[in-house]
């Protein structure tokens, strides 16, 4: 709970000096894959996670890892590490992109398939979702085969199920219910 609050502090302080400077999409870009070899590499996080280790050296690490990131980010990053929290540079990232894609007027949507869809499929689903919110779409695709069928489609906290494994467990629990009803008792005079 009190890293998620740190971490929205942190994303909406650097979110409003990104669009304040007009560099939102540079500094989205950036936390992206900076949280992304984090996340990654294990031996990363704790290295920088380490107590034992400098600050000074964890700075290091970080500017020989990601030489090309900018100033805003290099910046934002020292002072991360400067106060120990460079622990939630994955929340951050998160958090920041959240806000980013509000004010750029874009939904994530993650689908998840028994089968890998087709270039059709995406575009036709990626048009069905504009027209339903309104906003640009960034399509994640995944494949299950353990969906068995049909697909699940998630858009920031909604979740439509439509795969048969869904299907299946909707009518177990059916199943399930109808069957722990109580006999009627049988009465013996």
């Amino acid at each position: 709970m009190l890293n998620g609050a740190l971490a929205r502090r942190y994303a909406q302080a650097l979110f409003e000096i990104a669009v304040e400077m007009s560099v939102l999409d540079r500094i989205d870009t950036e936390l992206r894959d900076i949280a992304e070899i984090i996340d990654q590499n294990g031996e990363i996080g704790n290295v920088l996670n380490h107590p034992n280790i400098s600050l000074q050296n964890k700075k290091e690490l970080l500017e020989n890892l990601f030489k090309g990131m900018g100033e805003i980010t290099r910046s934002f990053l020292y002072l991360l590490v400067d106060r120990r929290r460079q622990n939630l540079v994955v929340y951050i990232q998160k958090e920041f992109t959240r806000l980013a894609d509000e004010k750029r007027q874009v939904v994530e949507a993650k689908i998840t398939s028994a089968a890998p869809l087709t270039p059709d499929q995406e575009n036709k689903l990626k048009d069905i979702i504009v027209q339903s919110t309104g906003m640009q779409v960034r399509l994640l695709t995944d494949v299950d085969p353990g969906l068995i069928g049909g697909a699940r489609l998630q858009i920031s906290d909604r979740v439509m199920d439509g795969s048969i494994a869904a299907a299946l467990m909707r009518m177990r629990e059916e199943l399930r219910k109808s069957s722990y009803k109580p006999q009627q008792e049988v009465g013996v005079s």
